[in-house]
């Protein structure tokens, strides 16, 4: 049964990216059947992932795995949710969308700060997801005008970068995060943030 499952051949969204052998090389048969039974986007139980055929999508290989990675932030399944974030990083390149890239480090910082007690690189893996995302900012915004218009809606690195700097006392950093947030114009309490800060400022001094 396990010859025959190897060699079946792989379609669907997986085949259609040409990702047939890192799914069926990267990932083990137990997380390939988590995967599957898990995944459910549309709530018709479809296997979409590696049935039928797909003659074109507007999708990119990014946006599918930033998408599919969303469904595995849980603690119990976070191995593979690391997986499908560094199959995914490894095919960004300059000719990705920066919205899909934007959507990347978002799901890459939920799933690694989610697990930051779980994992000791965790927390610095979501530092680094929200320094990704925040390097892109001014290109992501961009994008968002153009294909949403205004106003722009929350930045997940931004934030999140803010509260892990807050919980460092590392409050000059969060005042200039939250002023450079507030500028590129992302949706937040940047201002609420600034004064909680320079409060805890004052009282340290």
């Amino acid at each position: 049964m396990s010859l025959f499952r190897k060699n079946k051949k792989i379609e669907g969204e997986i085949g259609y990216f040409g990702l047939q052998e890192w799914w069926l090389s990267d990932l083990t048969k137990e997380e390939q059947n988590v995967i599957l039974s898990v995944y459910n986007p549309l709530g018709i139980g479809e296997d979409s992932l590696i049935q039928g055929k797909i003659s074109s999508t507007s999708q990119t290989v990014i946006g599918l795995l930033s998408g599919l990675s969303g469904w595995f932030k849980k603690p119990e399944y976070r191995e593979i949710g690391y997986k499908i974030i560094k199959k995914a990083e490894e095919l960004a390149s300059d000719k990705i969308p920066f919205l899909d890239l934007h959507f990347l480090y978002q799901s890459k910082i939920q799933i690694y700060y989610r697990n930051r007690d779980n994992d000791e690189f965790a927390l610095s893996s979501a530092v680094e997801a929200c320094k990704q995302q925040i390097s892109i900012s001014e290109k992501a915004k961009e994008a968002f005008i153009k294909e949403m218009g205004l106003p722009l809606p929350g930045h997940v690195g931004y934030k999140q970068l803010c509260i892990i700097m807050e919980k460092q006392k590392n409050f000059e950093e969060v005042i200039r995060l939250s002023k450079i947030a507030k500028e590129q114009g992302w949706s937040g309490n940047w201002d609420k943030r600034i004064e909680k800060c320079k409060k805890k400022m004052g009282n340290i001094k």
